[in-house]
């Protein structure tokens, strides 16, 4: 005999309702997850907290800009940023103004002078886009590529200095053909498109410098040298103008005022702007 079919209670009924509503609730929150992994290509970033990827914010991390930048002159161009974020709003990468860019520097083989134009050169940039550098003392790291943003071993829980080096062909192959290169290394903040520069690196050539030291005005151009590839690091390309600074050219000429007036332009569109507290 069958037994006798029983029809579930008013109050099992709305316990059942209840139930599938929360599991769609859960459904569409897995999916929205899922979705926000999907849109960080970068894999660095999860909802709730910040990866291992990224160390903790720093100690001398500041609640405003460190520094006022020096206003742009007037006119317009005469420059070409290096990277914008990935979101198509036309916003450069940059750096944090309110904490300061730690370097390091492998003074071997640095040609007469070199000590004094990177000074130079960093006191500059200072001015001009109110970041403030530190210096962390000397390093034996030598130049490679794809050198990491962090080297927990090296330089401990943080992002690692900027690595200023001098070197040459024998011993950096793509040296050949420069008297410097240089750039910074952006990552992934917590929103989607959006980047920050946290490192980077400055090789100037000792060799190629070596010689330009004993021309009659060789300081003037090693200066400008140095100060073309530290506006690489905070975020300046190559323009085709010859009279500015970050022209493309293997040996500056000097430039007896630094950073002329597109090169400032374009530092000024560098500088300033929120602090960045995602990372």
């Amino acid at each position: 005999m069958l037994a006798a079919r029983r029809e579930p209670s008013v109050g099992a009924q709305r316990a059942s309702t209840l139930l599938t509503a929360v599991l769609a609730a859960c459904l569409v929150l897995l999916l929205a997850l899922t979705l926000t992994f999907a849109s960080d290509p970068t894999g660095r970033w999860m909802r709730g907290g910040r990866d291992s990827t990224h160390p903790a914010l720093p100690q001398d991390v500041a609640v405003a800009p460190l520094a006022a930048p020096a206003p742009a002159p007037s006119g317009s161009g005469g420059y070409k940023l290096l990277e914008y974020e990935d979101d198509g709003s036309f916003v450069p990468v940059r750096w944090d103004p309110c904490r300061p860019v730690h370097y390091v520097v492998r003074p071997d083989g640095a040609p007469p002078g070199g000590e004094l134009a990177l000074d130079r050169a960093v006191a500059e940039v200072e001015q001009v886009t109110g970041l403030r550098f530190t210096d962390d003392g000397e390093t034996d790291e030598g130049p490679m590529m794809n050198r990491p943003a962090q080297d927990r071993a090296r330089y401990g829980d943080r992002w690692a200095p900027v690595l200023v080096a001098w070197t040459d062909p024998a011993e950096y192959a793509h040296m050949a053909g420069y008297a410097g290169l240089a750039g910074p290394d952006a990552v992934s903040g917590a929103a989607p498109g959006r980047r920050r520069y946290v490192s980077g690196v400055v090789y100037l050539n000792r060799q190629h410098l070596s010689e330009v030291a004993t021309w009659g005005d060789g300081q003037a151009r090693i200066d400008a040298v140095v100060l073309h590839e530290l506006g690489h690091l905070v975020g300046l390309d190559h323009v085709d103008d010859p009279g500015e600074l970050m022209y493309r050219t293997p040996t500056a000429q000097p430039h007896p005022h630094g950073f002329e007036a597109g090169d400032r332009r374009g530092l000024a569109a560098l500088s300033g702007g929120p602090c960045f507290r995602d990372f």
